[in-house]
């Protein structure tokens, strides 16, 4: 019976609505655009704290001496320079993520990737899983508050049971949920085609938080 029940709830988890996940980033490399008003410490409406911090400047910090680094090094530096580290704490538990911020005419988005960690890096069930990428709609409410609203996977759903997306994607797992396989160009030319759509509540997402600089100045 404890058996049956556990699987009921792992299987409600799998089934209810989640974000849309991609193998390949959503923004082309033109697209990107670095935002320098979201770097520094937030809390959001679910009473966590998130610290964005430049890429750019933690590398150069971290590389001080540039005849040191490495070729692969720098290709990563050009590659991610207008990106940030963005750390979620709540309840003392950290979500780290690469972020890329870019635009689709006047439009911010950020693409979210998980970052390595080494604690859950080495855990065996995480080992199965795979980092993809991510997208939210970043929207400035005041000069220190922002929306982010990651696109929601049953919007997409929708479609593709309608027929009205052709976009590469593959079913998986048990619940049968869908990632992604397009390029990069491929994401970015559907976003730019969605943001235009006419659809109904095309925005509306199980994960949307409003965040609020707490180290604004005065």
């Amino acid at each position: 019976m404890k058996t049956r029940s556990l699987l009921l709830l792992f299987l409600l988890a799998f089934f209810s609505s989640c974000i849309v996940k991609s193998i390949q980033p959503f923004y082309i490399a033109e697209a990107t655009e670095y935002q320098p008003h979201l770097i520094g410490e937030w809390t959001d409406n679910k009473k966590a704290t998130w610290t964005v911090v430049s890429f750019k400047d933690m590398f150069l910090e971290d590389n001080k001496d540039w005849a040191k680094v490495s070729d692969e090094d720098k290709v990563a530096y050009q590659k991610y320079k207008d990106g940030y580290f963005i750390i979620r704490t709540k309840n003392d538990k950290e979500s780290v993520f690469m972020a890329m911020p870019f635009k689709i005419d006047e439009q911010l988005f950020m693409d979210f990737i998980p970052f390595d960690n080494e604690e859950i890096s080495n855990d065996l069930v995480s080992q199965h899983l795979l980092r993809t990428h991510s997208v939210a709609k970043i929207d400035t409410l005041e000069s220190n508050t922002i929306n982010i609203t990651w696109l929601d996977e049953s919007r997409l759903t929708d479609l593709f049971k309608k027929d009205k997306l052709k976009l590469k994607h593959e079913k998986v797992g048990i619940d049968e949920s869908f990632v992604l396989t397009a390029t990069s160009k491929e994401l970015y030319a559907f976003l730019k085609k969605y943001m235009k759509a006419d659809i109904e509540n095309k925005w509306e997402s199980s994960e949307k938080y409003t965040l609020t600089k707490t180290n604004a100045q005065p």
